[in-house]
């Protein structure tokens, strides 16, 4: 996990001032061929003296440009952004502080994540972000989400699904034998009642199948 292939950006200072040299020889050229024009000279010379003049400014300029001017305002860099997801988020926020900030848009239980890792982001990777200037927003995960075992005890078995349904909960029915209790009420469970479960877990029915 990490940044590479950084790209430097140079506020487009240096084009600009290329732009104007060159405008420059454009504007001394065309005024050089009218003169030349109004007083009858030829044209050619006029045309091979300002390419050469162009030929010579520019990369002298380029050369100033690169070697002495300061960079203003401050360079930028460009990197494509890392793929956060599955990483623990506190670990994130410190590793990249200098590269973006990282903040927390939001929670979400999940079963595939563990608690305070990142499910999402956006930018999300691969897209261009801009070196200590660019906010990244991410979901974290809550881990995954425990229910409570309802009490389906002295209930139908039909009644105790649909219950524990609700509370996404699995379910499989054992039948076993009791004097207690009619055929088809619910004698216990397994885990118990009131007991804490990931979401999705497998609750056994123990249901009474009626007197031996």
């Amino acid at each position: 996990m990490g940044f590479c292939g950084t790209q430097y950006i140079n506020e487009m200072r240096f084009w600009f001032l290329l732009a104007l040299i060159f405008l420059a020889v454009l504007v001394i050229s065309i005024l050089e061929i009218f003169l030349r024009r109004k007083n009858k000279k030829k044209i050619a010379p006029a045309v091979i003296s300002a390419s050469l003049s162009a030929l010579i400014l520019i990369p002298v300029t380029a050369i100033i440009v690169i070697l002495v001017l300061p960079p203003y305002p401050p360079p930028r860099y460009v990197d494509p952004m890392v793929d956060l997801t599955g990483y623990d988020y506190n670990y994130c926020k410190t590793y990249y502080a200098e590269y973006f900030d990282l903040s927390v848009s939001g929670e979400e239980y999940s079963n595939e994540y563990p608690k305070g890792t990142i499910i999402r982001h956006e930018p999300r990777a691969g897209a261009h972000i801009i070196r200590g200037s660019t906010e990244v927003r991410c979901v974290v995960s809550k881990g995954v989400r425990q229910i409570v075992v309802c009490n389906v005890i002295a209930l139908s078995a039909e009644t105790a699904e649909k219950m524990l349904a609700a509370n996404e909960l699995e379910y499989e029915i054992k039948y076993v034998p009791s004097e207690e209790y009619e055929e088809g009420i619910v004698i216990s469970t397994e885990p118990e009642r009131n007991t804490e479960v990931p979401a999705g877990s497998t609750v056994t029915l123990y249901v009474s199948s009626g007197k031996e």
